[in-house]
């Protein structure tokens, strides 16, 4: 059950403990902004591609005659704070039980007089559309970044009624922004979204953190990490889980530095397989855990692993190793072969199919030319379709549409329908 179905958990802590007055205001002489509530379902605890898409948003949102404030987590990266409110934007961390209250939500709305709500991550969003709507929002956006270990499929009278209630929900949202056209297409069989009001958006990412650690050369990098310059690298980044394929990895581990005698396999994150991974470490395999200099891991390594058996919605490293020009082998799943174009920018491979994986993974350790020419592909890829400043601006459209409409649709007087 969404925590949001529990509305009157938290209040009482909401009432004692009052948010500050706003304090940010536009210049003397202009018109007052109007203000955007970012809801964020998840914490901006590090500095990582969201949290710069919040920040370029913040900085940018007056472009729209927006003022941006965040409502996210109870923990926020202390820098990004300070950011943030250098651009002019408020932050708000709340304990989960208050940022998932209905009530709470309904209070920042009515204290911040919110022209637009968008919404980040979380299914609960649908909760929050009616009630924004309710109190005078002019327009209620939603990105989807979800992934999941399956696909939703019909059956059940519960989940026919959950279905139900979600398609009622959804058509007082005016904009759904799924990160990748999978998404979307799940946003329209599973929440019964209408078609004409999805726009696919992939995220951005900051195309200059890749050209500057780029710019430091290889070998420059490499001596850096404590990495063999010689070595053929192979990267895993990600949570050290099953639904990430990691013992898919595992067990071609052995099999993968036998096939190439240079290669080395490093594996970045943290999860519960954490311990069998470490297990595994030897001469040839590095265990680093969480960092914080992804990119430069990224561009010091010669392929990218994503062996996912989840259907993820987008793939941020698949992303951010494209910009560094450092091609991937992936499984076909979810959003992945929008991000990783099949053997013009890396390989893709079947989940789970361990056999596909080494072969591939084999293949692109031992052909620097097919490397270069997929990498190349990668690096243009990224800078066409992920750049950070493009999404920004295509919200910031979205934005702006929703404000200059003559006349805010009436969600209420439509039926929804499925596409």
């Amino acid at each position: 059950m969404s925590p949001l179905l529990r509305p009157f958990r938290g209040i009482t802590a909401w009432r004692s403990r009052r948010s500050p007055v706003l304090s940010h205001f536009p210049p003397a002489g202009s018109p007052p902004a109007r203000r955007l509530l970012v809801w964020v379902f998840g914490q901006i605890n590090k500095r990582a591609s969201f949290e710069d898409y919040l920040l370029r948003l913040a900085e940018r949102s007056h472009e729209a005659g927006l003022a941006v404030d965040i409502v996210a987590g109870p923990a926020a990266d202390a820098g990004l704070r300070a950011d943030l409110e250098a651009a002019g934007a408020t932050l708000t961390c709340l304990p989960e039980a208050e940022r998932d209250s209905a009530w709470r939500f309904a209070g920042e709305v009515l204290r911040r007089r919110s022209a637009l709500v968008h919404c980040h991550f979380g299914s609960p969003s649908t909760v929050l559309a009616p009630i924004a709507r309710l109190l005078g929002a002019r327009g209620v956006l939603v990105t989807d970044h979800g992934s999941r270990q399956t696909v939703e499929q019909p059956g059940g009278r519960l989940l026919a009624l959950r279905r139900l209630r979600r398609r009622l929900q959804a058509a007082f949202i005016d904009r759904w922004l799924p990160v990748s056209s999978f998404n979307g297409d799940m946003v329209v069989r599973e929440v019964g979204a209408r078609r004409d009001r999805v726009r696919t958006l992939f995220n951005g990412i900051d195309l200059s953190r890749a050209r500057g650690v780029e710019a430091e050369g290889r070998a420059t990098l490499r001596s850096r990490l404590d990495l063999p310059a010689e070595a053929r690298i192979a990267l895993y980044v990600g949570s050290l889980c099953a639904e990430k394929g990691v013992a898919d990895l595992l067990a071609i581990q052995d099999a993968l530095l036998a096939a190439e005698p240079t290669a080395m396999l490093v594996w970045v994150g943290d999860g519960p397989l954490r311990a069998e991974v470490e297990r595994t470490a030897g001469p040839r395999v590095r265990v680093l855990g969480r960092r914080g200099d992804v990119p430069a891991l990224l561009a010091a390594a010669d392929v990218l692993l994503v062996p996912s058996r989840w259907f993820e919605a987008f793939s941020l490293v698949l992303a951010e190793a494209a910009a560094c020009g450092v091609p991937a082998v992936a499984t076909r799943i979810g959003g992945i072969p929008e991000v990783l174009l099949e053997g013009e920018t890396g390989l893709l491979v079947a989940p789970g199919d361990r056999a596909a994986l080494l072969a591939a993974a084999t293949r692109l350790l031992a052909d620097t030319e097919l490397r270069d020419r997929l990498g190349a592909a990668a690096r243009r890829h990224a800078t066409s379709n992920f750049c950070l400043d493009r999404m920004v601006t295509a919200t910031l459209g979205e934005y702006r549409a929703l404000l200059t409409r003559s006349s805010p649709a009436r969600a209420t007087a439509q039926s929804p329908r499925s596409a």
